[in-house]
């Protein structure tokens, strides 16, 4: 459904009134405003007053002029967290394939899909993966989309499948929701997910969600490898190693310690 010209007209007029007030840190009145964005002084009331109500903006009591609050550096530093949070835990990963000499990725959750911010491969790789840093694959049959899928409400699972092209990639892929349902209780249960050559042909990988500062899963790390070097002791050991790294990235996103733990049980 799309938006209506209003609806558009009103969120530009909105952003108009909060750029006009990020210009005066002091704060603007009313009028000053209405004739910085070209408002009706009604209009600009009406909105102002809206950026009030969400604690955008306020009022203050004396001079009665507007100004913005912090609660826009609230929302934004979420935002630059995670842009910069490869650069944050970059040392980590590259400790992390050092150690287990295969490929290491970060992938941040984006709507249906996963997004690669970081990979990291040995010196000499003994396998190669299709993906690369920018590449967006799909959730429903990669570790690092399983891994975030699992501790999503059911309900958001299933408009993420909704929302996808399903397609079986190999002969492994899930591709039935009730399938992917009773493997993301496993992902829960042991705390990690497997890309078991669903996406690639020989390749099994292991990954952990990084939860941020909502309770909810944002990104996550995995470690993929060809699947005869992946049986289950490597995975626990991986596991072992991964579930460190993403409660210590966790952190940087505001993540408080052992809120990923309870979400498990």
């Amino acid at each position: 459904m799309s938006a209506s010209p209003g609806s558009v007209q009103s969120v530009e007029r909105v952003l108009d009134l909060v750029e006009a007030l990020s210009a005066v840190p002091q704060g603007m009145a009313l009028s000053e405003l209405a004739a910085a964005t070209g408002l009706h002084v009604s209009t600009a009331h009406r909105l102002v007053g809206a950026l009030v109500g969400r604690g955008y903006a306020c009022k203050d009591r004396e001079s009665g002029k507007y100004r913005l609050t912090l609660r826009l550096f609230e929302v934004g530093s979420q935002v630059s967290k995670l842009l910069n949070l490869h650069a944050a835990v970059r040392p980590l990963l590259d400790k992390l394939a050092a150690a287990c000499q295969e490929v290491v990725h970060l992938a941040e959750w984006d709507g249906t899909e996963m997004v690669y911010l970081y990979k990291v491969e040995p010196s000499r790789p003994m396998v190669r993966t299709g993906s690369y840093v920018g590449c967006r694959n799909p959730m429903y049959c990669t570790g690092v989309g399983k891994s975030v899928l699992a501790f999503l409400p059911d309900e958001e699972v299933a408009n993420i499948w909704a929302s996808s092209r399903i397609c079986a990639y190999t002969e492994h892929t899930i591709t039935q929701l009730d399938a992917l349902r009773a493997d993301l209780a496993q992902v829960r249960r042991r705390g990690y997910a497997i890309d078991d050559e669903e996406h690639e042909p020989g390749v099994r990988c292991i990954a952990v969600p990084i939860f941020g500062w909502s309770s909810h899963p944002v990104a996550a790390v995995s470690v993929a490898a060809p699947v005869f070097r992946m049986g289950d002791e490597v995975l626990q050991t991986l596991f072992e190693q991964m579930k460190q790294l993403a409660v210590e990235a966790g952190q940087l996103l505001g993540c408080v310690p052992g809120e990923d733990e309870e979400r498990r049980r």
